[in-house]
């Protein structure tokens, strides 16, 4: 658990380097701070709390900075308050530029890693402790794999991406029929590509295209702990899965999109643009409308609010907004 200790200097220097507009308003006493959640409170935290909560925020202790959108009642109590228009973003930004480690400057690929001939590694990529990379796979420049990830034959990794430990890329797909009593399987030779910046937790799977199908992750897609992706899939960019989300073959999902906590899509569902699917929902028929909510089994169309719970603002990402 970090404690990196910040000033005031520190963060207004910080704040100057990302290009941020702000606002100080300083306590008469200067005070060390480290980084802290508003629901695991502590003396000497850095905060962020966004207006648009219908409730004020009430803090534990006065010797703190919070970043926030403006001045609360009760905020006079606080320590240092900085007003930014994007509290959360400034603070996620915040956090990177003092505790994101430098990409390597070289490969760094551990020993136990097993990485065939016709692999190609990228520039300054960092493979773990006991990886699987068969052959004629691609690793992007500066990507990252945890330990114990396999990435299959022919699947590529985008540059930057970050995919966490027991995760598969290109893994096979179980596709079969009957015939005169035994099962016949379907050999799986389609392939996998995840794109650049994603990020990819533990124990997610993504199953290769099951002929000339290719299982394909836009950029800066997120996929949460524990999340699958079934063969042929085609997953716009920015498209956030939450933990243990389960999409079956040849789904669609538009740019933006954000499936909950153990959504379930059946086969051949599209997605438009910009769709939440509520936690637990099964979707059983396409959403062509953008921007629309769905929960429930079967999934149906929700009352439009201005913000769901647990997804994260877009900034300019509908239309009427």
């Amino acid at each position: 658990m970090s404690r990196h200790q910040l000033n005031r200097q520190q963060i207004e220097d910080a704040l100057r380097s990302l290009g941020i507009a702000y606002e100080a308003r300083w306590g008469s006493d200067p005070i060390q701070v480290h980084f802290c959640s508003y629901f695991a409170q502590e003396r000497n935290g850095f905060y962020f709390w966004e207006a648009q909560n219908a409730e004020h925020p009430v803090f534990a202790h006065a010797d703190i900075i919070v970043l926030a959108s403006r001045e609360w009642p009760g905020s006079e109590l606080i320590g240092d308050v900085i007003l930014v228009e994007h509290p959360q973003a400034v603070y996620y930004m915040l956090m990177r530029h003092f505790l994101d480690e430098p990409a390597s400057a070289t490969p760094a690929i551990h020993p136990t890693a097993i990485i065939a001939p016709s692999a190609s590694i990228g520039r300054n990529a960092v493979i773990g402790p006991y990886c699987v990379i068969e052959d004629d796979c691609v690793i992007g420049d500066q990507a990252k794999l945890d330990s114990h990830v396999v990435v299959k034959k022919g699947s590529v990794i985008g540059h930057r991406t970050h995919i966490e430990s027991h995760s598969t890329i290109g893994a096979t797909g179980v596709a079969w029929v009957w015939y005169e009593g035994q099962r016949i399987r379907q050999p799986q030779i389609g392939g996998a590509v995840v794109g650049d910046d994603c990020f990819l937790g533990t124990d997610i799977t993504i199953v290769r295209g099951s002929i000339n199908e290719v299982t394909s992750l836009g950029r800066g897609c997120v996929l949460a702990h524990g999340t699958k992706i079934g063969h042929g899939c085609r997953v716009g960019e920015d498209v956030h899965f939450a933990n243990n989300v389960s999409i079956a073959g040849n789904c669609t999902i538009g740019d933006r999109a954000f499936l909950s906590a153990a959504s379930v899509l059946r086969p051949r569902i599209s997605l438009a643009r910009g769709v939440v699917v509520g936690a637990g929902a099964v979707v059983t028929r396409n959403v062509n409308e953008e921007f629309v909510v769905v929960s429930g089994v079967p999934a149906r169309r929700m009352d439009i609010k201005e913000h769901h719970a647990g997804v994260p603002r877009l900034s300019g990402a509908h239309p009427n907004r």
